[in-house]
């Protein structure tokens, strides 16, 4: 299990019932089931999915999701 805060978000991963995946949550909410890879490859995908997200906005309904954004800037409801 790997848990750590990026940029306000709540990041954590744990293994997933299938063989060589994981589970992804940010904010206490999971994002994917069983992402195929290591528990590392998992959370840098977490970091880079946040990083276009703070560089260019949502750009589909599920990015403005309140647990993708800081909790102290989340204006936004699901």
């Amino acid at each position: 299990m790997i848990r750590e805060t990026y940029k306000g978000r709540e990041l954590k991963i744990l293994k997933a019932r299938q063989p060589d995946c994981v589970r992804q949550f940010v904010g206490g909410v999971i994002v994917h089931h069983g992402f195929s890879g290591t528990e590392r490859q998992a959370i840098d995908n977490l970091k880079r999915i946040i990083d276009r997200l703070d560089e260019r906005g949502p750009s589909c309904l599920s990015d403005e999701f309140p647990h993708w954004w800081p909790p102290a800037t989340n204006t936004k409801v699901a």
